[in-house]
């Protein structure tokens, strides 16, 4: 009897000690990923953490330091203000050796101590901090020297030693990998040369002026409100909060006697919920201010017009280029003051569609509408009236066909029967339509420079939306233009006779398969679905949190933005994307799970999409943008892809992520 409860209590004890071990070894792996708390819970503590649970083939570990304050208390900025000290951090002491690391900071907050502006965080916080330096595939044991400053009615230092572990193996991410990529995301992203962040696409410093007693910054119009304004870059001075004066803000230097702020470059970081961004700028005087926002005008209105001009040569050029030669045809052997007011006629029709094109987006801008270059191909009674146009012009250049067409139609369609014969059989008016209907049909069609133009003119004020536009059509038109200005280009043609009769009819063919378009468009649109082909298996349909969960699981994304009426999509489609080699990349990478595709179908209005793009600057179509896990390895694409361009974004994400 004895012996028989001294068995069962021996197995009880093998098994109670056995599920000690089960646990502790859970709880060793379960701590991999973080160092133990540090501090006093009172004030605040802090733990090194990681994004993944092993180095994996990574060169770059994803690590935060995770910050717990008490109630009242705070840390500081890397700016920390009137007063204060931002966190460092020194590795030297790390058993593995050659490790660096650095801070990317989330927007702060400011806070008013005893009348000084600080700048900080307060309840919690995550600092994103990438260390590199160390052997790759190897294990790495990182101590972390933390020094921060926590004030509340007064201020301690917390120092820390932070020992964290990482073993070598699949880097998967860990329980921090979500939180700390909700961190990584509150970090304004720094402005390229042109001035736009991809986290503040609509954030943009129209002049940033050296003025009595601190600085001056005028934003440009159409962005979110400003919540708070940092700057950065004069030692010894800081800067209160931005106060409204005149159309721009000011904000006040402390101390404001002893600094001279004229030509000095500075660093803003702008607080625009939802948008933020980082912004380098220099400070001008008043009177060289204007200069540098002017020739930035220029650049941009030659931008326009070049992207305009690119336009006459896009996909959808076939039914302008229909309209464009039968009103050669139709020209030809008419008078030289004629041939001038005829194609004078046609680019004023192109100009004046650019600009009721802006006055119809400013309208839906100002009523907080969507708004973007060739969104009304996704309304089904402007496509309904389209095809009808179209549908017209074509009979106009079939004259043996005779349909009842109302009589205020066939006016404007420039075939009443009362048309002057010395104007070539077409009236003036009929020429300004066409011009206005040749600006319609290229609106489905970007191309290089008309995104980075179309932007510029939907983030700026009023001014810069109609000049812009104005510009872009100007460069449409500049084909009507030079016929203008040099009539006896017409000549060029073979005399009149029979081969123009079968080319307006080619012509018409051509308007007759764009009306076939359209109306495929049209089915999609009220509730049809697109063509499918076999490469379309690998993309999955876009959501923002299909993208975000992908990154945070850390695999790179690829997105295409496209609609059926976007004629350039479906040429980087055909010609890229589902050829090799893009098409056998992409397929390997996603069989190997190191790549998701996403696409967002924009043929029908949709608000997500829209804000995906205003978030990237964009406010047309094509987009298509590779998205990594840390954002190191973003590629923004131009509107033509090129095979060479998606290759080398692909490999540079495969190198970051290593």
């Amino acid at each position: 009897m004895i012996l028989a409860i001294h068995f069962h209590m021996c197995r009880l004890l093998a098994g109670l000690f056995g599920l000690v071990a089960i646990m502790a070894s859970l709880g060793n792996s379960a701590l991999a990923a973080q160092s133990p708390w540090q501090g006093d819970p009172a004030i605040g503590e802090a733990r090194l953490v990681s994004a993944v649970t092993a180095t994996g083939d990574l060169d770059v570990l994803p690590l935060g330091v995770e910050f717990v304050l008490a109630p009242g208390w705070k840390i500081y900025w890397r700016t920390p203000g009137e007063a204060g000290l931002a966190p460092v951090v020194d590795l030297s002491q790390s058993p593995t050796p050659g490790l660096e690391g650095r801070f990317a900071w989330p927007m702060p907050k400011r806070f008013d101590a005893f009348g000084f502006d600080n700048f900080g965080y307060e309840n919690a916080v995550i600092l994103p901090f990438d260390v590199r330096g160390h052997v790759t595939g190897t294990p790495v044991q990182v101590t972390a020297e933390l020094e921060a400053l926590a004030c509340a009615d007064i201020c301690v230092p917390l120092t820390a030693t932070l020992d964290l572990r990482l073993p070598e193996g699949e880097a998967l991410p860990s329980s921090h990998a979500q939180p700390m990529a909700q961190y990584a995301a509150m970090v304004p992203r720094r402005s390229n040369e042109n001035g736009y962040s991809a986290s503040g696409p609509s954030i943009r410093i129209d002049q940033l002026t050296a003025v009595e007693g601190g600085l001056l910054v005028r934003l440009a119009n159409g962005g979110p409100p400003v919540a708070d304004l940092f700057v950065e870059g004069v030692d010894g001075v800081a800067f209160k909060a931005p106060q409204a004066r005149g159309e721009g803000l000011f904000l006040a230097a402390v101390p404001s006697d002893k600094v001279d702020l004229a030509g000095r470059q500075v660093v803003l970081t702008v607080s625009a919920p939802p948008e933020m961004a980082e912004i380098p700028a220099q400070a001008r005087t008043t009177g060289t201010a204007g200069t540098a926002v002017s020739a930035l005008s220029l650049r941009i209105m030659a931008i326009a017009f070049l992207g305009g001009l690119i336009l006459n040569l896009m996909p959808c050029v076939l039914p302008v280029l229909a309209l464009k030669l039968s009103a050669v045809l139709v020209a030809a052997g008419a008078p030289r003051n004629v041939l001038r007011l005829r194609f004078l006629a046609g680019a004023a029709g192109i100009v004046t569609s650019f600009l009721l094109l802006a006055a119809g987006l400013a309208a839906l801008r100002l009523a907080g509408g969507t708004v973007g270059w060739g969104i009304q191909f996704q309304n089904p009674v402007f496509l309904g009236v389209m095809i009808a146009m179209l549908g017209v012009f074509a009979l106009s250049l079939t004259d043996r066909v005779i349909i009842p067409v109302p009589r205020f139609v066939q006016a404007l369609a420039g075939t009443t029967a009362g048309t002057d014969a010395a104007s070539g059989g077409q009236s003036y008016r009929g020429d300004f339509l066409a011009g206005m209907l040749a600006t319609i049909l290229a609106t489905p069609c970007s191309a290089p420079f008309v995104g980075t133009a179309v932007a510029a003119a939907l983030s700026g004020g009023m001014v810069d939306l109609f000049g812009i536009f104005l510009a872009m059509g100007a460069g449409l038109a500049a084909p009507w233009i030079l016929v203008a200005a040099n009539p006896s280009l017409v000549a060029m043609l073979p005399r009149p006779g029979p081969w123009m009769a079968w080319m307006k009819r080619g012509l018409a063919l051509l308007l007759v398969g764009t009306m076939v378009w359209l109306g495929s468009v049209l089915a999609t649109v009220i509730g049809g679905e697109g063509t499918r082909t076999a490469s379309d298996e690998l993309w999955q349909p876009w959501s923002m949190q299909a993208m975000q969960d992908s990154l945070a699981g850390g695999t790179p994304v690829l997105v295409d933005v496209t609609a059926d009426w976007c004629v350039t999509c479906k040429a980087n489609k055909a010609l890229v994307l589902e050829r090799d080699p893009v098409a056998g990349a992409l397929a390997t990478a996603v069989t190997e799970g190191s790549l998701v595709l996403l696409r967002a179908d924009w043929t029908r209005p949709d608000a997500d999409i829209a804000a995906f793009l205003t978030s990237h600057g964009r406010y047309g179509i094509p987009f298509n943008m590779l998205l990594t896990p840390d954002g190191r390895a973003d590629t923004v694409f131009a509107e033509i892809l090129t095979s060479s361009a998606i290759i080398e974004a692909l490999e540079n994400a495969a190198q970051t992520a290593k």
